[in-house]
């Protein structure tokens, strides 16, 4: 079986049949925040910024350890580097920025301390669909070039977090996250050169409430 979905079924065994920890059970929240990404591969690339935005569900399995659940939209991309400044139009050396729409669904276990700011870490991994691709060039032209692209992705997923208490069951937390892909996002004919696979670096805020 795939990695990626014995992951999944597992999580979701856990998530359908764990026991509810003692005062606590299940939180939602929001998230958003910025982040650097660029594709792993023969070509010469660099990073390009991006942002990740959702919502996510938390069922306690134990007082500190937690299953999570997200639903997101995020920016992905990368930058050509050596790119010829004075190319012909329609050149392959002509593309500069690439940019990739996702729809994500991660899943994460996470442990977080027992004191009143906490410290958490965890990692998961999550499936990416593709639903947006543009392609920017020099001389403020762009190109929809999603068919040259894999609709879908699969990532693992790394997560270091703090978190603070405020208004009684709500939270505040801040979470650095790093994302690496397992699937090459492009689909090369012939001789072209490979853009690899995605590599993200991020920052975001978030809040969590209580039920």
């Amino acid at each position: 079986m795939n990695p990626t979905r014995l992951f999944f079924a597992v999580a979701l065994c856990i998530f359908c049949f764990s026991k509810t920890a003692v005062g606590q059970n299940w939180a939602v929240g929001l998230h958003f925040g910025e982040n650097l990404s660029t594709l792993r591969g023969n070509a010469k690339t660099d990073y390009q910024l991006g942002f990740i935005g959702g919502m996510h569900v938390s069922h306690y399995l134990t007082k500190n350890m937690v299953l999570r659940l997200e639903a997101n939209f995020e920016r992905k991309g990368t930058r050509l580097e050596g790119a010829d400044p004075n190319p012909d139009p329609g050149a392959p050396n002509f593309g500069d920025d690439y940019r990739f729409d996702y729809l994500s669904l991660p899943v994460m276990l996470r442990y977080s301390t027992k004191s009143k700011v906490k410290f958490v870490v965890g990692g998961g991994a999550s499936v990416d669909y593709l639903v947006r691709q543009r392609t920017d060039y020099d001389g403020d032209q762009s190109l929809n070039q999603i068919g040259d692209y894999r609709r879908f992705d699969t990532d693992l997923v790394g997560a270091i977090a703090g978190s603070v208490p405020f208004g009684g069951k709500w939270t505040f937390s801040l979470e650095f996250r790093g994302m690496w892909g397992l699937v090459k996002v492009d689909k090369p004919a012939g001789l072209a050169t490979e853009f690899g696979k995605n590599l993200t670096w991020g920052l975001m805020a978030g809040v969590n409430y209580y039920l």
